[in-house]
């Protein structure tokens, strides 16, 4: 799972931009991305109970994969099963762009605003809009901006 988001700027921001180390935006773009991944690799709570379930037919299936694969009632972090979402994201550069992601085969279920499950929600686990929204509430890319164009206008 990757997260994309974009940042527009105005005009008069693109033109201070063109005039940078190429190194700065792609150095800012990660300063973004990393904020992101720090919303999403928090691990929340404990498990609530009772488990909510999408439906009977799901219940069913993960109880008997279980039973199958011989394991008892699932433990996070310890788990065969585990991947381990929190420590597994990261951040990496591609051009000018900055990318949010896990290796994690089960992160859609977990954190994807589209298709986490309940039991995942009323855990807490925190969705890749809800990252987002987190991001623009606090003004992130506006910080990190006003930071490196502060130090190219003097």
């Amino acid at each position: 799972m990757s997260i994309d988001f974009e940042i527009h700027g105005d005009a008069a921001l693109i033109r201070k931009l063109s005039r940078f180390h190429p190194e700065v935006i792609p150095g800012a773009t990660r300063a973004i991305a990393e904020a992101l991944k720090g919303y999403l690799a928090k691990y929340p709570g404990p498990v609530k109970k009772p488990i909510q379930w999408a439906s009977p037919a799901q219940r069913t299936w993960y109880i008997n994969a279980r039973k199958a694969a011989g394991l008892g009632p699932y433990r996070r972090n310890s788990d065969p099963w585990s991947q381990r979402l929190g420590p597994s994201w990261a951040t990496a550069n591609r051009g000018m762009d900055a990318v949010v992601g896990t290796r994690v085969t089960y992160a859609p279920w977990v954190q994807s605003d589209k298709q986490q499950q309940p039991m995942h929600k009323a855990t807490g686990w925190v969705t890749d809009k809800q990252a987002i929204d987190k991001a623009r509430e606090e003004r992130v890319a506006e910080r990190v901006w006003d930071q490196v164009v502060g130090k190219w206008d003097k």
